[in-house]
């Protein structure tokens, strides 16, 4: 267990679940600093992180969906309260299909732009100007249908350009929707767990040797990022209860120029 995937397993539960970009940043951070991983297996642990502070986090939520999911659509019982669970669950599949689709077909030809600086630089720019122009719509807190879940995920696969932030798209979306700040970030972490599950299973199919996942070094590096993952995903929620997305949209273009004059 390195120091330097410490610190990337520390930086991932915390980045991932911020509308900055968290993968456009891991490659800045990994070519500036010299900073090496094991590999693939190493990017599935660190996703795997993710995705476990995500499944403990909306554990409740998530048990709710299922159970609306088969009250409605296997018991047929239409008046239980469970129905907007159910909405939500279909919501989140239907609004995932788009980002599993694409993903699906580019992964082999994500890598030769994924490493570039003004690529990222320059979506770190664009994206965090949408980011600032969406928040500043007035908040009407609508509920997410499945016609807005479904434009959400075609946002969503923005993402694939290096440095766009996959939430900071379903954000910006939702914020033109109209969603309260608070609504919108938690249907978008909804929406990163079968993202991200699906990407951890492509990167999985292509590793070597997934073995090394059940080291005690990569466990504790996965609870690294699991714990720190819980840790921001409840604290990004309180601080949007009472501020706005701008700070982050100032962020991602500070960062961005940087990027384009500086590296």
């Amino acid at each position: 267990m390195t120091r330097d995937f410490i610190f990337l397993s520390a930086f991932q539960g915390i980045a991932e679940f911020l509308p900055i970009s968290s993968n456009g940043h891991l490659v800045v951070l990994e070519k500036l600093f010299g900073i090496t991983t094991n590999g693939l297996e190493s990017h599935v642990a660190l996703h795997f992180g993710s995705l476990l502070a995500l499944l403990i986090y909306f554990f409740k939520d998530i048990c709710l969906m299922i159970f609306g999911l088969w009250v409605y659509d296997i018991k047929g019982l239409k008046k239980h309260p469970g129905k907007r669970y159910r909405d939500l669950a279909w919501t989140l599949l239907l609004s995932s299909l788009p980002a599993m689709v694409i993903g699906f077909f580019i992964k082999k030809f994500y890598g030769s732009i994924s490493e570039s600086f003004v690529i990222i630089g320059t979506a770190s720019i664009v994206f965090g100007i949408l980011l600032i122009v969406a928040d500043s719509n007035p908040v009407k807190d609508r509920y997410v249908t499945y016609k807005r879940g479904f434009c959400i995920g075609i946002a969503q696969c923005l993402a694939f350009i290096p440095g766009a932030s996959r939430s900071g798209m379903c954000l910006t979306v939702a914020r033109f929707f109209g969603l309260n700040r608070v609504e919108a970030t938690r249907f978008s972490f909804l929406m990163a767990i079968p993202i991200i599950l699906g990407a951890s299973t492509l990167v999985a199919v292509d590793a070597p040797n997934l073995g090394v996942l059940f080291t005690s070094s990569q466990l504790t590096l996965i609870g690294i990022t699991t714990g720190l993952g819980i840790l921001t995903i409840q604290t990004l929620l309180w601080f949007l209860g009472r501020f706005s997305f701008c700070f982050f949209g100032i962020y991602r273009i500070i960062f961005g120029i940087f990027l384009l004059l500086f590296l």
